[in-house]
């Protein structure tokens, strides 16, 4: 399987995790000390006080938002192609290159992978997603991502990834799926009726890929074409860094 992802997005949005949360408490830290030192009229330290508390939450939320996505154990960028490993040349993941941050390419076509971080117990009945967690309010308002509607921003990503394909390979038919993929370890999915989407455990993606989640698989030569199509113009930004990096 081969691994094309946008390292240059990735660093930034990792740097903002690692660091934006201690430089939210900085900001906040600075005003504190400022407004105990600095004698200054009411009206200006008010407005001192009132930038530096939403430049310090800002960039706090900012962190906590990154992180969740880019940092520690359950990095998404790193999940995925460790759970995905040990699949064939057939298969390409592509990392924040498409319209959609996570696109499996395989013999059936492409699969949108929406993941969620969340621990806790999801469940999906009449209609409607449900998340219960420990602390979920305060973890919440902290900056964890809310699991939400997830199978509309499935069908979002995909209409923008079929969109792409028709401005870039015009003369292919390319199915395009969606799944929602959970990546905590500490997840239970309780689903009393099937949910609009196939909704996994990170640790069942590889199995459902090669059983129940495969697709008619395409002709060979479709497959190749589709591949070489689709990768080409990121295979030509490697080859230009690599060209920078040897110059």
């Amino acid at each position: 399987m081969q691994i094309i992802s946008d390292e240059k997005f990735i660093a930034r949005r990792k740097r903002i995790g690692d660091f934006g949360i201690l430089a939210g408490f900085a900001v906040l830290g600075i005003a504190a000390i400022v407004s105990c030192t600095i004698q200054l009229p009411i009206p200006v330290m008010q407005t001192i006080l009132v930038g530096c508390a939403g430049v310090g939450m800002l960039l706090f939320f900012a962190g906590s938002y990154y992180g969740n996505k880019f940092t520690g154990p359950l990095a998404h960028y790193e999940v995925l192609p460790k759970t995905l490993k040990g699949l064939d040349r057939r298969y390409a993941l592509l990392l924040y290159k498409l319209p959609a941050p996570y696109v499996l390419l395989g013999p059936d076509g492409l699969t949108v992978l929406v993941v969620r971080s969340q621990a806790g117990e999801v469940s999906y009945a009449d209609g409607k997603w449900r998340h219960r967690q420990r602390s979920k309010f305060w973890r919440e308002l902290g900056g964890q991502e809310r699991v939400g509607q997830p199978h509309i921003e499935v069908e979002y990503r995909i209409e923008r990834i079929r969109r792409y394909l028709e401005k870039n390979l015009t003369h292919l038919e390319v199915p395009v799926h969606g799944i929602v993929v959970f990546v905590h370890p500490d997840i239970e999915l309780n689903m009393e009726k099937d949910p609009p989407v196939p909704t996994l455990k990170v640790r069942e993606l590889k199995a459902w890929i090669r059983g129940p989640g495969a697709g008619k698989l395409l002709p060979p030569e479709k497959q190749k074409q589709i591949m070489d199509e689709l990768l080409a113009p990121f295979n030509k930004d490697l080859e230009k860094d690599s060209k920078k990096e040897t110059g």
